[in-house]
């Protein structure tokens, strides 16, 4: 079953048998957050952004991006 929230393109999806988790190449990631490419490669520089880097290429577990991605959000309610 796929998550609504997850794009109908399937060609960078690569499932993890163990975690079920989705590993994803950074075209996705920039399709999931609004930021510019300079910006995501500047967060991952500076370690914002969990990364498996498999020789030149860089892929993320979504699961974990949106929890780095959450730890970094400011304001809202003290509740």
């Amino acid at each position: 079953m796929k998550n609504s929230a997850i794009s109908s393109d399937t060609s960078s999806d690569h499932r993890s048998p163990q975690t079920g988790g989705a590993f994803i190449d950074e075209a996705e990631c920039l399709r999931r957050v609004p930021v510019s490419r300079r910006t995501w490669y500047a967060w991952r520089l500076a370690g914002k952004i969990p990364t498996v880097k498999l020789g030149r290429r860089c892929l993320y577990h979504w699961p974990s991006v949106e929890a780095a991605l959450l730890r970094q959000q400011r304001g809202g309610s003290n509740v």
